[in-house]
Parts: C-alpha cells; sequence; structure tokens
C-alpha cells in the first residue's frame, strides 16, 4: 500500500487496518518515495532488547553521584 502524509493524517484507520495484516506502507511526501512502515509483528524477533543496547550500564562502574556527574557534564570546558 502507498500512503502520503495526508493519508497519514485523514485516513489512519486505513492505514492501521493494513497493518493489522501485516501490509507494508510506502510512505510518500509529494509523490516521492521517503519510507517504510511494516507492522512488528512482522518483524518477529529482530527486535533488539532496550537492554542489549551497549549505552545501557557504561558508567555503572562509577561511584559519582548521579548530580555531580551531571553537574561536571554540564560545566563549561576551559582549555
Amino acid at each position: 500500500m502507498k500512503a502520503s502524509v495526508m493519508d497519514l493524517r485523514y485516513r489512519t484507520k486505513d492505514v492501521l487496518r493494513a497493518l493489522e495484516v501485516n501490509e507494508e506502507i510506502i510512505l510518500t511526501h509529494r509523490g516521492a518515495e521517503k519510507g517504510k512502515i511494516v507492522a512488528l509483528a512482522a518483524l518477529g524477533s529482530s527486535l533488539a532488547s532496550i537492554s542489549d543496547h551497549p549505552a545501557i550500564g557504561m558508567w555503572s562502574d562509577s561511584h559519582e553521584p548521579v548530580p555531580d556527574m551531571i553537574a561536571r557534564l554540564r560545566s563549561p570546558r576551559t582549555w
């Protein structure tokens, strides 16, 4: 199914119905294809868990209190 940005706004129910039957939706803007919307069910187990992201826990060994760390990160850098 092809859907324009205006279809997303005014025909949202039709777009959602297409996703329920695992139909891919090609998103267009002014006639040019901009992206693809796919149903989560169609992706299956290829979705990664947020807890698997490498940034999660990267400061777990730091003993600095969070407010102090934020203040340090936001402070101006002097050379």
